[in-house]
């Protein structure tokens, strides 16, 4: 009986010194193994995320960008093109020497603005669109400052402006006496 309690003692004794080892590594490897990879996804999937919105919003500040500069050009040619437009109507006897001496221009590069005669006609309007359509301005249709220059036509608008100071304009009660 003591071989058998003996043998008993050393079968257990080898059985936990082999499998001993194997329970537990698997028993604690594997909880920090799981925990360590679901841990890693999260991190990438975070990133991954993290580069997506900020791809987005570089997106959207770049059309939010360009959606302004077009805005600004847009409002750029619209005011230019209604300055001219007012100018031309408020100018009168100045508007036409302009014209006529547009007019005369275009005849001598080859358009035909029609008669010269000082008056914004349809053939004159075509006439300058399509200058302005062949030297790259753009195409208004009317006789503004970039068309002018380019026809190398004086404005006579120029000397229409007033005096930087107002004690060099003469005095109405003055001249009255």
């Amino acid at each position: 009986m003591h071989k058998f309690i003996t043998l008993a003692a050393a079968l257990a004794v080898g059985t936990m010194w082999s499998l001993g080892p194997a329970c537990a590594q698997t028993t604690t490897d594997r909880p920090e193994t799981k925990a360590e990879s679901t841990k890693d996804t999260i991190k990438d999937k975070a990133e991954s995320a993290k580069e997506t919105i900020k791809e987005k919003a570089e997106s959207a500040k770049d059309t939010i960008k360009d959606k302004a500069v077009r805005a600004k050009d847009k409002m750029k040619e619209t005011f230019a093109h209604t300055k001219d437009k007012m100018r031309s109507k408020t100018d009168g006897r100045v508007a036409m020497a302009d014209t006529r001496a547009a007019q005369e221009a275009l005849k001598t590069q080859g358009f035909d603005p029609g008669p010269i005669d000082g008056h914004m006609g349809p053939r004159t309007s075509a006439a300058i669109s399509d200058y302005q359509r062949k030297n790259d301005l753009p195409v208004t249709g009317m006789l503004d400052d970039a068309t002018m220059a380019k026809l190398e036509v004086r404005s006579t608008r120029s000397m229409d402006v007033p005096a930087a100071s107002p004690a060099n304009k003469p005095d109405p009660k003055k001249q009255a006496q």
